[in-house]
């Protein structure tokens, strides 16, 4: 079958621009147009895409779920007076500038819940329109997304791990429906989560990615039909089981959470060769500073430059970084190939954030991503869920391709002191430190100007949707 050339073109090389809403609101309105648009494989196919086009607004991935909001909840920028940032350094959510961010962020984050809902119903209505491969591939897709998405919620608006409520919580939404979406309890959201992980993780068994190289993969594009190519900037198989380690690290099952970082870990072609790997002082000098390598889902952002990619973006103090993060003089890829200090005058060197600033020498495939889920994570869950003894030799893998030599942990204190500084280092602009102090229940966190606590790391829900919690 022939695949629609604008479905890929919109998925490799569409930009996030005004230009594109009406790409955006994708789902079908009636029931002729649903009857039209899931009567192909193609349509059906498109309507997936859509969702991912959705995710890569500036509002969600694109920008603020990652560098935005989310990295200042971590306290990772130097914010000027006035904005967003000054109230986040409080974490003061009655700002009314605070307030309209976050309520965009939950609006939308349920706007791909709903595009994806949509999907759902629309594949299990036309069923004999898909056979089983592509019936397979995108409804596991669409439920790891679903599943990413509620995720992504509840590390922002639901309840600390460690201080769960008996109360509703969130709305765990798996129908298109006019009415207001009935509010869960943790246990209920939970469990609904992980049912949609298991399914998808069971309809993506399948997935390409097992069975070729990523490589072999991307070279589909030359192929008849293309759909099943670049499966790392989709919700692919190990997409699904790092998401599940994620979630299992979050409810305190460490068993679990180990067991699918280790999958992903280990995740070898046929041929022997792993499928992903931890990035390295080489991938950097070719300008791929996300280390791609790592990358086991991410977004293609054509307009990363405009957004986050310009160097000129994201900065912090050089001293603060130093004093918290890193040792003077440092070899540590991610302080010398990430950060730019511009010497403009004698008081004024800005020190840049250079993570997602783009090079002609990069690969292909490192250019205009962004990281959703990196290799590197599921070490760090290792490390933190294995025994000291496998932990250290964990630590000692990642710190090698990091290019610093690794301390000794030998005992919890160390191990959770690490762990916070590696969450800091690792994921700088990639929205996952704050989500880690959250977890952990980090009473210092660093640079902030109030300690770590539920009135901290517990957001809001936005005020319309606050009267539908019980």
């Amino acid at each position: 079958m022939k695949y629609c050339k604008h479905i890929i073109a919109a998925l490799l090389i569409l930009h996030v621009t005004t230009a594109c809403n009406d790409y955006l609101d994708v789902l079908p309105s009636t029931e002729q147009e649903k009857d039209k648009m899931f009567s192909t494989v193609d349509g059906c196919r498109s309507v997936l895409i859509g969702s991912y086009i959705r995710m890569k607004q500036t509002n969600l991935y694109g920008q603020e779920m990652v560098c935005g909001t989310v990295e200042h909840l971590a306290q990772h920028w130097t914010y000027t007076s006035g904005s967003i940032g000054e109230y986040l350094k409080k974490y003061d959510y009655k700002a009314s500038v605070v307030e309209n961010a976050m309520e965009q962020i939950y609006n939308n984050l349920y706007k791909t819940v709903a595009d994806v809902n949509g999907l759902l119903s629309g594949i299990e209505s036309h069923r004999n329109v898909l056979d089983d491969t592509n019936y397979n591939l995108i409804r596991g897709e669409a439920l790891g997304l679903r599943a990413f998405c509620h995720f992504d919620v509840l590390r922002l608006f639901g309840p600390m791990p460690g201080n769960v409520p008996a109360s509703k919580v969130l709305p765990y939404v798996t129908v298109v429906a006019n009415r207001p979406n009935a509010f869960v309890t943790y246990s209920e959201y939970t469990t609904q989560l992980l049912k949609d992980l298991d399914e998808a993780e069971s309809l993506l068994k399948t997935d390409p990615i097992r069975t070729k190289s990523i490589e072999a993969l991307n070279k589909t594009l030359a192929s008849e039909d293309n759909f099943f190519g670049f499966r790392q900037i989709r919700m692919n198989y190990y997409a699904v089981c790092a998401l599940k380690a994620r979630v299992y690290l979050w409810i305190g099952n460490k068993a679990k959470a180990l067991e699918y970082a280790k999958l992903v870990i280990d995740a070898a072609t046929p041929e022997g060769s792993k499928t992903f790997r931890l990035g390295t002082r080489n991938d950097c000098a070719r300008g791929d500073k996300t280390l791609s390598a790592e990358h086991i889902m991410d977004l293609k952002v054509n307009n990363l430059t405009a957004t986050i990619g310009s160097g000129r973006s994201y900065q912090k103090p050089k001293t603060e970084l130093t004093a918290r993060l890193y040792d003077a003089g440092t070899s540590d890829i991610r302080f010398v190939n990430m950060w730019e200090e511009v010497n403009i005058s004698y008081y004024n060197k800005p020190f840049y954030f250079q993570k997602y600033v783009q090079s002609d020498k990069m690969p292909t495939l490192a250019k205009n991503v962004i990281p959703l889920i990196r290799l590197s994570e599921m070490y760090l869950i290792a490390i933190e869920c294995s025994s000291l003894t496998d932990a250290n030799s964990y630590y000692t893998t990642f710190c090698t391709a990091r290019d610093i030599t690794p301390a000794t942990m030998t005992d919890e204190a160390q191990r959770t002191k690490i762990l916070v500084q590696e969450y800091n280092k690792e994921f700088y602009g990639e929205g996952q430190a704050f989500y880690a102090y959250k977890r952990l229940a980090v009473n210092d966190i660093y640079w902030a100007s109030v300690p770590g606590s539920v009135e901290t790391y517990v957001i809001p829900l936005p005020k319309n949707e606050a009267a539908y919690v019980n």
